[in-house]
């Protein structure tokens, strides 16, 4: 019998998620304080059918290395992208360097629902996930038919829904030779989706089917961090579980179930959690503060005195210190938040929130939206920051302002 191989594709630049690319590595990205490669291979490799673990590195490969070593994966190959060529170019590279076998490959900057992992190590290669996508124009369109994909189509355009391709294939090393007779697509690059449209076309790709409730997110874009985290608050093998401490004055409220305080994380006197809430080891809520539902706190961030979160996503030692209202917004890594800083997530109108994306003004598709600020950065005392703004990594906000632009990597904001 073959040996089976589990790779994760770690090598992307993560253009898309700026700011929060411009100071980790985007397979780094947390989904309940776990870096999504690690969030990976925990999952992939507990299928217990795999021989061996590699990740495909590129862009920032020594920090992914550094952090999938902490991790616990102490015993991961890992495999160097070797240029920036596509998704053909890295699955190619790891089957050049690692030989024979059967392989099951995910994209790094992808979260899956948990039962994906047990489902695609389970079938027949070859075999894609595909999942359900009511806009279907930005991934790779899957015309599935009796369990086979019978083609596959990259960027299709237009709208409308569809069954895409979410990230995840099995193949064994005969794909190889597929790759090989890859011409560069228009964008330049050899796309992985050809590859497999080769297979469709032959009639024996077969495609994973989630179930109901089964769900998954392209972490391309700042708010899909957001998405990405709410939805691990649904997944099956999420479990609420309380280990730090917990003011006897506190409330637990909501989805208390779903409510998980770990060890050296403090609520404090007269402050309020809902659920479901995840507060990571060391952080600190309170006196007198209020994390509302489907907030996440990572590692030493804080929430003091008359502040409020709301489903939002605090990095590690991010700090909302006092009078701070943070919603629905992605607060980076070592942040601090001015007295009186606010995040305002709702448009006058109503209508659906908008956010610049490499240079492009982008709906973004949700109602409520705050901001995205980068790792390092600062505001000062009673700054408002309106919806769908970026402040850059290590900016500078000035006190008063209203910031209603984004705010460019270590510029000095002042109004």
């Amino acid at each position: 019998m073959s040996r089976t191989v589990f790779v994760v594709l770690a090598g992307g630049r993560g253009e898309r998620l700026r700011p929060l690319t411009e100071t980790r590595a985007k397979p780094l990205v947390p989904v309940l304080g776990e870096p999504l490669v690690c969030r990976h291979l925990r999952l992939g490799l507990s299928a217990g059918v795999f021989d061996e673990a590699v990740v495909l590195v590129g862009y920032r490969g020594g920090e992914v290395v550094e952090r999938v070593r902490s991790c616990g994966f102490g015993g991961v190959r890992f495999v160097s992208q070797g240029g920036v060529w596509g998704t053909g170019h890295a699955v190619r590279r790891v089957l050049e360097e690692v030989g024979g076998g059967e392989y099951t490959f995910v994209y790094g900057d992808v979260y899956l629902d948990s039962r994906f992992y047990g489902a695609l190590a389970s079938a027949e290669a070859p075999s894609v996930l595909a999942g359900w996508a009511e806009d279907a124009r930005w991934y790779g369109l899957l015309e599935v038919e009796a369990g086979f994909v019978r083609g596959v189509v990259e960027k299709p355009g237009g709208g409308g829904g569809g069954w895409v391709f979410i990230g995840g294939f099995k193949v064994d090393s005969g794909f190889l030779g597929v790759l090989r007779g890859l011409r560069p697509s228009p964008r330049g690059e050899l796309e992985v989706t050809d590859a497999l449209a080769v297979l469709a076309r032959e009639g024996v790709l077969r495609a994973v089917v989630g179930g109901e409730g089964w769900g998954w997110v392209d972490v391309g874009r700042p708010w899909d961090v957001l998405r990405a985290n709410r939805m691990a608050f649904h997944d099956p093998e999420y479990r609420g579980v309380v280990e730090g401490e917990v003011h006897s004055t506190a409330v637990l409220e909501g989805d208390v179930e779903r409510v998980y305080i770990a060890r050296g994380a403090r609520v404090g006197a007269h402050s309020v959690v809902e659920g479901p809430a995840y507060i990571g080891p060391g952080a600190r809520v309170g006196p007198g503060a209020h994390v509302r539902g489907y907030s996440v706190l990572l590692g030493d961030a804080y929430v003091g005195f008359a502040s409020e979160v709301k489903a939002s996503v605090l990095m590690e030692g991010a700090r909302a210190p006092h009078l701070n209202y943070v919603g629905d917004s992605v607060v980076g890594e070592h942040v601090n938040l001015g007295a009186g800083t606010v995040t305002a997530n709702l448009r006058f109108d109503g209508r659906s929130v908008r956010m610049t994306v490499k240079g492009e003004r982008v709906d973004t598709g949700l109602r409520k939206l705050g901001a995205v600020i980068g790792g390092y950065a600062q505001t000062g005392i009673n700054v408002s920051l309106m919806p769908g703004v970026k402040v850059g990594a290590r900016a500078l906000v000035y006190p008063g302002c209203v910031v209603n632009r984004d705010v460019g990597s270590g510029e000095v904001f002042k109004c």
